[in-house]
């Protein structure tokens, strides 16, 4: 039997990447594209006055090489409850692990 892909285009994620990779060392999207080389995260943007994904913004390319660790909500998990509170404090944490202030304010 065939192993389904564990990162799938329409998947959440929370994506900590290495060190000095890119300017923050953790990205929050949805999948668009994975391939042998990397994975194409559309970057979302969370409004909490409204409660919901508020738009989005750019498309992050990705290398598999250059991610430490990612925090992956597939499509039968509550979307809203991923990107509101679980990524974002997740996010914090990887932050607070490298000394850095939280970039993921409430507006």
């Amino acid at each position: 039997m065939a192993k389904p892909p564990t990162i799938q285009p329409g998947y959440c994620v929370a994506v900590h990447l290495l060190p000095e990779t890119a300017p923050e060392d953790c990205y929050i999207g949805m999948v668009e594209a994975t391939d042998e080389y990397g994975i194409l995260i559309n970057l979302v943007h969370w409004d909490d006055k409204l409660d919901m994904i508020g738009g989005y913004t750019e498309s992050l390319f990705v290398p598999w090489m250059n991610i430490n660790s990612m925090l992956v909500s597939t499509e039968v998990q509550p979307t809203r409850r991923f990107m509101a509170d679980r990524a974002r404090k997740w996010k914090s944490q990887i932050e607070a692990m490298y000394g850095k202030t939280s970039t993921t304010r409430k507006k």
